[in-house]
């Protein structure tokens, strides 16, 4: 079976937290050159070519380039498909593995972050004897910020709104998941102040990013 290699150059935006910079230090394209590589687990920083850095207050936005090589196979038919990505000399990763990877650290995130806009909503009933009563994710994030929740979230790992339902005794506050569809097994769901479903979502065999 043929293993044709591509050589691919991936443009891409990085989003620099200031919690990991020196507030007083600009950041140069050298540094910055060396944290993608290192995010990336590429072996060569040169690898990464800087077009442009822009700070703002304490971020950094980064325009670069990646040269990346990819491994394609075929199957009896004939049909390619991309397997893995060059990691270094020799040094190849499944693309499968990568993106189960992804998909469990965004359902993780996604639940820490539901659950902390749940601590919020006690706070906000603890106060008003009541939770919020609304009826869609931005109306809640609205009626918390900044009092009770200092970061405003209003979208989930990717990129969707958050479901909300709440009246003054009871709520629902749900992200849709990985499939981005309402109302199946890989929701992640928080019911009065705990996680329902979504704590085991990482093991299930669907593999959307």
């Amino acid at each position: 079976m043929k293993r044709p290699r591509l050589l691919l150059l991936l443009s891409f935006l990085l989003l620099v937290s200031a919690a990991g910079l020196v507030l007083a230090k600009q950041l140069g394209a050298r540094e910055a050159r060396e944290k993608i590589a290192t995010a990336l687990g590429l072996d060569k920083p040169e690898r990464v070519h800087i077009m442009k850095v822009s700070e703002l207050g304490g971020e950094a936005v980064v325009e670069a380039t990646v040269e990346q090589a990819f491994r394609f196979t075929s199957d009896k038919d004939g049909k390619w498909s991309l397997a893995e990505i060059r990691k270094g000399d020799r040094q190849w990763d499944s693309l499968e593995l990568i993106n189960t990877a992804i998909r469990k650290e965004k359902i993780l995130r996604t639940a820490a972050e539901l659950t902390s806009i749940a601590t919020a909503l006690e706070a906000y009933r603890r106060e008003h004897r009541a939770y919020v009563t609304a009826g869609s994710g931005a109306a809640l994030i609205d009626s918390l910020s900044p009092r009770y929740l200092e970061k405003v979230i209003r979208l989930d790992a990717w990129s969707q709104e958050l479901d909300y339902s709440g009246t003054s005794d009871r709520y629902r506050l749900a992200s849709r998941g990985p499939d981005g569809k309402a109302g199946n097994e890989d929701d992640i769901v928080v019911e009065n102040g705990k996680l329902v479903r979504g704590a085991r979502t990482g093991d299930s065999d669907h593999q959307t990013p």
